[in-house]
């Protein structure tokens, strides 16, 4: 005697199974955070199989003489592992973007490529030591590839 699924079971098995498929872990993710400084953010880097590509950007909403002249801004960025070891180096970051008479967004590259020395959770801190006054905030975004 052969047994065959009836409909109402072949789509609760879909449903399934797309549900399992979509649960998968995003190959990126973005965070922005306002306010003042410092900037933290949290990074999953549990798979040491992968590399890891990070983009930083920003917005600042100041005065036109402000905003026209920003070239780029002085970044202070520590990593702190998983095991609570940090790393801290400057960055400047280009300010090259798009610019209204009152604001300028930009993104730029920051690390490519990067492959974690220790599997965990590793925290990102951002400071601008010398941002202006209208900073509103600081974005990282992070791309998983295999």
């Amino acid at each position: 005697m052969h047994r065959f699924f009836s409909v109402r079971q072949g789509l609760a098995g879909c449903a399934a199974l797309l549900l399992a498929v979509s649960c998968r872990e995003p190959m990126s993710v973005e965070r922005f955070v306002g306010g003042a400084e410092p900037y933290v953010f949290t990074v999953d880097m549990g798979d040491t199989t992968a590399v890891y590509d990070f983009d930083l950007y920003t917005r600042i909403d100041d005065r036109p003489e402000v905003v026209r002249d920003l070239k780029e801004l002085h970044l202070q960025i520590s990593w702190t592992s998983p095991s609570d070891t940090t790393f801290r180096e400057d960055v400047y970051m280009p300010m090259n973007g798009r610019v209204s008479f009152f604001s300028r967004q930009a993104r730029a590259p920051y690390r490519a490529g990067v492959r974690p020395s220790e599997a965990g959770e590793w925290t990102i801190s951002i400071r601008t030591p010398e941002a202006p006054q209208g900073l509103q905030g600081m974005g990282l975004c992070v791309r998983k590839k295999r």
